[in-house]
Order: structure tokens, then sequence, then C-alpha cells
């Protein structure tokens, strides 16, 4: 049996489904997630990392994750795969841009998510171990490009006079930050705009950009000639009553990086608006084929590496049950014993407790050895020792 039986992902990514159905799903899941599970949501991809009954088939575990049965471009990966999966998540082989770090940050902002259930928690942290280590044995160690570069490159290959050209970036997290950093020394001005003023300011500082506040952005709109947006606003901010009366003064190049995407649906086909999301977005390069092929085998190493060690911590609640087990059965029946043995003085009692001791010992001494050796006996050992009727 697979020790990673329970671990499962239900995935949803560009090339598989188009950014309608990855919107729908994380909608659905930020309202209503089960627990134990954690949501990883970036531009290219929805997915929900569960822990589940081994038993349950495909069907059911959709069920318990509130997926629904049939959505376009579904995988479902269980087990040992599954955290394969999250280990090429991780080290970005699953990404647009193969290699990018980006992916990274984004992954260690779900640990508070996951540290609920041992399981996902220790998932987590072994994929960004994996990661460094990846990053650090291959080529993908150097990759600097981001989706946040290529959202730039785009807005700037619509712009006549990029160099003199003023940029709205919406967001300062992750992705707001990349985007913004790698506008420096490329346009006249840069406009930052965030929901906190602290990280908006702490951003354009280093860039010696300008802050505006997320109720300036009408004013900020009629300054720009281009918009890059990161933040989960969802219409809110950037409504078709905003856009029409920016783009009476001329066209805007906007790029939508957010997920869900944060401009509204009806203001993206505007007269003069060039709209593009994620999903419009391309990279034209390639690492190395024997780079990356170096990259998957070491994923899927570690990933057989971390279900060896899994099984192995599986078996050490069995030993610490079975031993506490015998030691209640061994103070029992000694109890009993030296209520019959009263004629027996203090040096001959210290005798029988030693031999009750020793044979205890003695007697789990190779079924425990044997556990540590072949912790997938775990689940005998506990019928055997009758642990199952005691746990419940």
């Amino acid at each position: 049996m697979d020790p990673l039986a329970s671990l499962v992902v239900a995935s949803l990514r560009q090339g598989d489904a188009p950014i309608d159905v990855r919107e729908r799903l994380v909608n659905t899941l930020r309202d209503a997630a089960p627990l134990p599970a954690f949501v990883f949501a970036t531009c290219h991809r929805v997915e929900i990392y569960a822990v589940v009954e081994p038993k349950l088939d495909d069907e059911a575990i959709l069920a318990r994750l509130r997926v629904a049965k049939g959505t376009a471009g579904l995988r479902l990966f269980r087990g040992e795969a599954a955290a394969r999966h999250l280990f090429r998540v991780a080290t970005g082989l699953d990404s647009l841009i193969q290699g990018e770090s980006q992916v990274v940050g984004q992954l260690r902002r779900t640990i508070d998510a996951a540290s609920a259930e041992p399981l996902l928690d220790a998932t987590v942290r072994r994929a960004l171990n994996v990661s460094r280590e990846v990053r650090a044995r291959t080529v993908l160690g150097k990759v600097t490009r981001s989706l946040g570069s290529l959202a730039v490159d785009e807005a700037l290959r619509h712009l006549e006079r990029p160099r003199e050209a003023t940029v709205l970036v919406v967001g300062a997290g992750e992705m707001g930050k990349l985007a913004s950093r790698a506008l420096q020394r490329r346009i006249k001005s840069l406009l930052i705009a965030n929901r906190g003023a602290a990280r908006a300011v702490d951003l354009a500082r280093d860039l010696a950009a300008e802050t505006v506040s997320l109720d300036e952005i009408e004013t900020a709109l009629a300054r720009a000639d281009a918009v890059i947006s990161a933040a989960d606003t969802r219409g809110a901010v950037l409504d078709v009553p905003r856009l029409e009366r920016r783009l009476a003064a001329g066209p805007l190049v906007l790029i939508d990086l957010a997920m869900p995407r944060s401009v509204a649906p009806d203001a993206r086909s505007l007269d003069g608006l060039v709209y593009r999301s994620a999903d419009d977005l391309r990279d034209t390069t390639a690492l190395p084929p024997d780079a990356i092929a170096h990259a998957e085998q070491f994923c899927a190493a570690a990933a057989r590496q971390f279900a060896t060690e899994w099984l192995a911590r599986m078996a050490t609640p069995v030993i610490q049950e079975m031993h506490a087990r015998a030691d209640e059965h061994r103070r029992h029946q000694l109890a009993r014993a030296m209520s019959k043995l009263g004629h027996l003085g203090a040096r001959d009692r210290e005798v029988v407790q030693a031999l009750a001791w020793s044979l205890t010992n003695t007697l789990l001494h190779e079924p425990t050895i044997a556990l540590r050796a072949v912790p997938g006996r775990a689940a005998a050992a506990r019928e055997l020792f009758g642990l199952e009727e005691r746990s419940r």
C-alpha cells in the first residue's frame, strides 16, 4: 500500500482548462474549502491539496473536495504521485516559465493553511526543500524570468514610446513586485497602487516610484498609458465606468494577472482597450532538455524517499502503543502476583519486578526491530497486539 495513499490533489492548470473554468473553481473552493485541505491558486493553476480516506474512489474524493465531477481539464493525483506533482510545481517544472522561482513564495504562503494536518504540512515543507535542492544543482536556479516580466514585455510591446510612458501597477504582492521591478529603467514613470499602503510605500521607495491609494485609482488611470493588475479586486476597481472615462482620452493597455481576474467581464472588450489575461502570455525560451530531465528524476526520487520516510513515521506510534499496552499488562500482572507473594522480602520483590521488566522487553524486542525495518507491517502489528480495539 502507498504510504501516502491519503494525500490527494485536484489540479486545473492553464493548457488543460480555460481561465473562466479555473476562476469558477477557485471561487467555489475559497467559499467552501473542505478540511483538512489547502487551496493553491496562482495565475496559471488552481489546486486543492487534501488528506482523505485512502479507500475512497476518485468520484468520492471529488465530492469530498467539492469539485464538480466532469470539470473540464481536471487532473487528480493520489499518494506518491500527488507528492511528486507538488515537488514539480515547487521547482517550476509545471510553470509557464519553467524554473521560475515566484512559485516558491506563493507556496510558502500556504504553510499556515497546511500546518493543521501533519501530512499536508510535511509535504509542503519537503516540496520547498526539494525546490531549493533542484535549483542549487541545475540551471533552474539561474532562471530570472517571471510572469511579471512577461506581462511587462507584453504591455510595452503595445506602446509607441515606452520610454516616455507611465505605467500603473495595481497590487504590491509577489506578482506586483516582480512586474514593478521589471519596469524599472524601461519607462518614464511608475505608479503603484495597493490596498495596504505600507507595502506599496516600501516597494515604491526601492524603485523610486510613486504610490497611490485604491481610492485614487481613477486619477492614476488618467495618467497611465498601461496598467498591470495583480490584485484580487474582482472587478470592483477596474470596472466599466472608470475604464470608459479613461478610454475617452485615448487607448489603454491592460494586463490582468489576478486570479480571479481583476477586470470586470463586461469591461474587457471596451473599444480602445488592449486587454490581456495571464493566459495570453507566452514564454518562447526553453531550458536544456537534460536539465529538465535531471530535475524530473530528482523530483520522482524525492517523492519515493518521502513516501519511505512517511511509512517509517507511521510505525512509530504503533511501536509506542505496543510498548504502552505491554507495560500496562506487566504492571497489572505484577500487582496481582505481588498480592499473593506477601511473604517475600524487599530484595525478592525487586528480583520479581526485574524479571517482569526483562520478560516484557525481551518479548517486544523482535517485533520492534521488525517494525522499524519494515514499517509496512504496522497495520498488522496493530491488529495482532489488539491496538485496534483500544483506539476505538
